[in-house]
């Protein structure tokens, strides 16, 4: 479909003209979209956005550039906002882990040692598949993928077993935030 049948779509602006629009241009945004992202779903994500964006603002665009090129610039532009944010969210976490390795160096030793009993405490309880991946990950540094292969089973099993590990110590430390970080960002013999 060209530009300006494109853009007498949107001057309709009912739900079967913006329909076209959508079937028109979907596929080939989120194609645009993956040289940016790494994830299909990310760029679907993107894309679906762009066009409730476009379906938002149907009647206050200027409809002196094409629909397509609206839609594409849009769809840039969240992705650099995307982006901003996962960095700045980034910096952030690196901070915080660098903030609670230097506090876990300076704390007396008998209080590190309290720390680390109740972290090895709160491991223990995890379910034993559960707790075997998770040593397997933070403490031996496996990747998901090695660990699904030395245990013969799926990467999304692995993942699956680390978001309960995680849940379940994120439950178990609740009130102690601080150990909970420490769990996160420490790869190290507390987890035996």
């Amino acid at each position: 479909m060209n530009h300006k049948v494109l853009n007498e779509l949107l001057k309709k602006g009912d739900e079967h003209s913006f329909t076209l629009i959508f079937e028109a241009l979907y596929q080939p945004l989120v194609a645009y979209m993956m040289q940016y992202v790494d994830k299909a779903a990310d760029a679907e994500d993107i894309a679906q956005n762009t066009f409730i964006k476009l379906w938002e603002r149907k009647d206050h665009l200027d409809l002196n550039i094409s629909v397509r090129s609206y839609i594409y610039s849009t769809a840039y532009n969240m992705f650099i906002d995307t982006y901003r944010k996962k960095k700045k969210q980034q910096t952030y976490l690196d901070q915080l882990k660098s903030e609670t390795l230097v506090s876990l160096t300076e704390e007396p030793d008998e209080l590190l040692e309290h720390k680390l009993k109740l972290v090895a405490k709160a491991v223990e309880a995890l379910p034993e598949r559960c707790r075997l991946i998770f040593i397997m990950h933070k403490k031996q540094g496996h990747s998901h993928k090695e660990i699904a292969h030395q245990l013969r089973i799926s990467t999304k099993t692995v993942e699956a077993q680390l978001r309960i590990a995680y849940t379940r110590l994120r439950e178990e430390l609740k009130n102690r935030p601080d150990l909970y970080l420490m769990v996160v960002t420490a790869k190290s013999p507390i987890f035996k």
